[in-house]
């Protein structure tokens, strides 16, 4: 299907995929331009972060080594060709997200702790305590940057004051480290915590989180009210509350978009209002959805599937498919992202490419409207020999006409040439 004007346009996200063995690529999130490449990570889901401060902009990505299971996490700078450094972590960790202003990375481990590390350094600041009984499974922050909101393979949510998780001034952490920082926890589940997303306003929004039990709870961020549960047909293992949080959209493990809205009153057990398939032959076997986000105002919706097809809805006319595009190869980790300010001033270096895809669009366009006039001047000048050769018969036939009529002048008689001679 032809893709929408606003996705022919291009928007302000990007797509940060993680693909087995390849490079971490940003996409546009429309037009699937490729706008950025990275060395490759082997990257779990949640597993990709990009922090932005004055001046500089990070991708991080979890690592865990496949022969030692030693983890890492790999660090790139967006804007410069350095190589990428490893940033050694007290655990193997696979959730990560960026606190504001690009200061600290937050990345949950396989012990349930959550590890503060300083940017660039590395240096880790503070380690707490999130989850009792597993590993921290995904983790989110308000809008605002105020809340920690982390889910854990014990079933469990908790939520942490992001002031108190970075306060490092007592005693380096320590006091922090062994102390309870969460303002709630909630067992929410007896399944592992999937995903977890927060809606806008602050402490004042909801914050939706999904079990592989299949059931999809929305709470009150502020005290961790229970709202609503929504029972949806298999694992949702990425979530998204648009901006106004009206509506809930769930990527499945059956390759779907499932779609409730959290404006009705409570409910439980309230199954989803619509759904739409993924898999463009509806089969059952489709790849699960591993990211969903709005897009180009809340104009769109984007999917990724774990086979790295990424697929653009138009929301405006009811998840009409707009546009579709594979990444380079079957993804874990995938983050959707708004365009980084200055992102297409600098690049180059032997290890890292950024593109502007726009730029790339225009640039094809010259190029083939070069080629187009290239073969129009051909065309032109081969007009124009051709032109040159019939004026040259036709001077010959003229020179041939003069000279008869000056043979039939002088009475049959070519001054100074040979009966049958018609050179010049």
């Amino acid at each position: 299907m032809a893709a929408s004007s606003s996705a022919q346009r291009g928007g302000s996200e990007l797509i940060l995929a993680a693909p087995h063995g390849r490079p971490i690529t940003a996409y546009d999130a429309l037009t699937g331009d490729v706008v950025a490449e990275f060395p490759p990570a082997n990257t779990p889901r949640h597993g990709l972060a990009v922090a932005t401060g004055p001046g500089t902009a990070f991708v991080a990505a979890s690592h865990v080594c496949p022969a030692t299971g030693a983890g890492s996490i790999r660090l790139f700078q967006w804007l410069s060709p350095a190589p990428a450094r490893d940033l050694p972590v007290p655990e193997p960790v696979a959730a990560l997200v960026a606190a504001p202003y690009g200061t600290h990375l937050l990345a949950g481990g396989v012990s349930g702790r959550v590890h503060a590390l300083a940017l660039p350094s590395g240096g880790v600041a503070c380690s707490f305590r999130a989850h009792g009984g597993g590993a921290v499974s995904c983790l989110a922050l308000s809008d605002d940057g105020s809340l920690l909101v982390s889910g854990g393979d014990d079933g469990g949510v908790a939520v942490f004051p992001l002031i108190r998780v970075l306060d490092v001034d007592d005693e380096s952490g320590t006091a922090a480290s062994a102390a309870d920082l969460a303002i709630y926890r909630v067992a929410a589940y007896v399944a592992p915590v999937t995903c977890v997303a927060c809606g806008r306003g602050g402490c004042n929004a909801v914050v939706a989180s999904a079990s592989a039990d299949g059931t999809c709870k929305v709470w009150r961020l502020a005290d961790g009210a229970h709202l609503r549960t929504l029972a949806l047909p298999c694992t949702a293992l990425s979530l998204m509350l648009d901006p106004i949080s009206s509506n809930l959209y769930a990527g499945g493990s059956d390759g779907r978009v499932h779609v409730a809205s959290v404006k009705n009153s409570p409910g439980t057990n309230t199954v989803s209002v619509a759904t739409t398939a993924h898999a463009s032959d509806g089969s059952t076997n489709a790849a699960a959805l591993v990211a969903v986000a709005v897009a180009n105002g809340c104009q769109n919706l984007v999917s990724c599937s774990e086979d790295g097809e990424v697929r653009v809805w138009d929301l405006t006319r009811g998840l009409l498919l707009a546009n579709t595009f594979w990444a380079s190869g079957a993804v874990s980790g995938v983050l959707v992202i708004k365009r980084l300010p200055g992102e297409l001033a600098r690049g180059g270096g032997e290890r890292f490419r950024l593109h502007d895809g726009v730029a790339w669009t225009r640039t094809r366009e010259l190029a083939d409207a070069g080629q187009l006039l290239r073969a129009e001047e051909e065309e032109a000048a081969a007009s124009v020999e051709l032109i040159e050769m019939n004026a040259d018969v036709y001077r010959r036939c003229l020179r041939l006409l003069l000279r008869e009529v000056t043979t039939v002048a002088n009475g049959g008689r070519r001054d100074g040439l040979e009966d049958g001679d018609a050179s010049d």
